[in-house]
């Protein structure tokens, strides 16, 4: 009698396991991420934020309309958040948080160099992410022998849930390049993170059946060889030179605007002082389909390196007058054939749309976006010329 009431038992658990599992492969409970029967999917990504505690009405209201202007599937912070004082710094972390986890929408992280600045360690900033993230806090430090804290892989799934058909990698790149005890600059990716995408992306194409898939890439410091795109190397020892491991580069008032594929640069790129190879890595195997960084507060560009778009998102913390043009987070769609897309989501253009409150919080005025209509008008005309210019240059 008792083993055919355990036999009963079994068989109930069994046909619930199997319902459990229908229901979550309808959608009802599965918690993965998923593009939609459209097959797209869409990331929100908010980077270099540099903001007080509490919160600045600025900030947040800039957040709360990108997120509901990009419908976001996903958020990912691109570092460089709060810069509250170390007796703050977890309250304001937690206040950062409460904005995805009140919207219900799944977020990660990578860390900023500010991130190393607050007196904590990384590990300790990304436990404050995981308590008040909770379940929507997604972000894992998959390998916690790696560099940093926070690298991790996050798979797609298709809109039928059978297969992965994009993947996101995060990486922590670090704070400063120091080597017996020389500051040498930003740091970047390092190798063994290199070392440990490789791995996973030969794991994700034999589950693939032997093809590669589709990716996509966030960190926070740009990769090295933004330069080759954008300046000459120096030849002669001239005014405003830029030195990284092996090559010097002669900054020009005006870069190789001819190798940008869109966007603006208002600055100078800061990528790391060593170069371990990850783009040459990820452009070998060919699934990245782009880099996306912040770190760089007023640039959008992008520029394709060796197969692989470079991409700047812009700071959402104020900009100065005529730099925000540049002012606001990327809005990127993922498509299940592989493709992807992005736009960066400009304050002054949020700021016109019906119900907007970024006039009445004080982030811009209505002068500004009128000034800044103009000086667009005005850019998006000479950057053919300068690209003409310069790309005649950098080839005579």
């Amino acid at each position: 009698m008792i083993k055919k009431a355990v036999c009963v038992l079994l068989a109930f658990l069994m046909a619930f396991a199997v319902q459990l599992t229908a229901f979550a492969a309808d959608g009802g409970t599965d918690l993965r991420l998923k593009f939609d029967e459209n097959g797209d999917f869409n990331i929100l990504h908010l980077t270099d934020w540099h903001c007080d505690y509490p919160l600045p009405a600025v900030h947040k209201q800039l957040v709360l309309e990108s997120v509901a202007e990009a419908d976001p599937d996903l958020v990912v912070l691109g570092g460089d958040l709060s810069e509250a004082s170390h007796e703050d710094q977890q309250a304001a972390i937690k206040e950062i948080c409460e904005i995805f986890v009140q919207a219900e929408i799944p977020f990660v992280i990578t860390f900023g160099n500010h991130d190393y600045m607050h007196g904590y360690t990384i590990d300790e900033m990304f436990a404050f992410y995981k308590e008040y993230g909770g379940d929507y806090f997604i972000g894992t430090d998959e390998n916690p022998e790696l560099f940093g804290c926070g690298t991790c892989s996050l798979p797609v799934y298709s809109n039928d849930g059978s297969k992965i058909a994009y993947n996101i990698y995060c990486f922590d790149s670090g704070d400063r390049a120091v080597v017996d005890g020389e500051d040498k600059g930003y740091d970047s990716v390092h190798a063994d993170q290199i070392e440990w995408y490789c791995a996973k992306a030969e794991e994700l194409k034999e589950a693939n059946g032997g093809e590669y898939v589709p990716s996509v890439v966030f960190q926070h410091i740009i990769v090295q060889e933004i330069y080759d795109k954008l300046f000459p190397v120096a030849e002669s020892y001239n005014a405003g030179l830029r030195e990284y491991e092996t090559v010097t580069y002669d900054l020009t008032p005006i870069p190789n605007y001819s190798n940008v594929k869109d966007g603006y640069i208002f600055e100078k790129p800061c990528p790391g002082y060593y170069n371990h190879g990850q783009l040459d890595a990820m452009s070998k195997n060919g699934d990245v389909r782009a880099i996306f960084c912040g770190h760089d507060h007023y640039n959008s560009f992008t520029v394709e390196i060796d197969g692989v778009d470079i991409i700047n998102t812009p700071s959402i913390k104020p900009h100065i007058l005529l730099r925000k043009i540049n002012w606001g987070p990327r809005a990127i769609t993922l498509h299940e054939d592989g493709t992807c897309e992005n736009r960066v989501l400009m304050a002054c253009e949020l700021a016109q749309k019906e119900g907007s409150q970024l006039v009445s919080v004080g982030a811009v005025s209505d002068i500004e976006i009128f000034i800044v209509k103009i000086w667009k008008i005005f850019v998006d005309i000479s950057i053919p010329f300068w690209s003409k210019v310069m790309g005649f240059f950098y080839n005579f």
